[in-house]
């Protein structure tokens, strides 16, 4: 991040979202993307379902402040993951038969981003 956007490009989530959307489209041949949509409780940001079953689901929820330090960004990303857990966003997976799902939190804030993972 720290060579490849400007600060003037930072600002909201909306940015983030399409930056880390344009990114995982990259990966369409083992994966459906899926953006936005509801599951569970709530919706999410983004969710990858896997093409082969050897692969793992993916769903990603990303968060957005404004001048934070390392450990408030920490804190967001932790937020965004336990988001993924409360909202059961894993729900539409599990109706697919998908069982083994990464869930990532991404916290962003200017130029910064922390990631939490979890499996479960």
């Amino acid at each position: 991040m720290q060579k490849t956007i400007s600060f003037y490009d930072a600002g909201a989530e909306g940015f983030y979202h399409g930056l880390t959307l344009g990114l995982v489209a990259l990966m369409d041949n083992q994966y459906k993307i899926r953006s936005n949509r509801e599951s569970g409780d709530g919706r999410y940001d983004i969710s990858m379902f896997p093409r082969k079953k050897k692969l793992p689901g993916i769903i990603m929820e990303l968060k957005w402040d404004k001048d934070l330090d390392d450990k408030a960004l920490d804190l967001l990303s932790s937020d965004a993951l336990d988001q993924i857990q409360e909202k059961r966003y894993d729900a539409e997976m599990k109706e697919e038969g998908i069982t083994d799902i990464v869930k990532i939190g991404v916290a962003f804030s200017g130029k910064k981003v922390k990631i939490s993972t979890g499996i479960y």
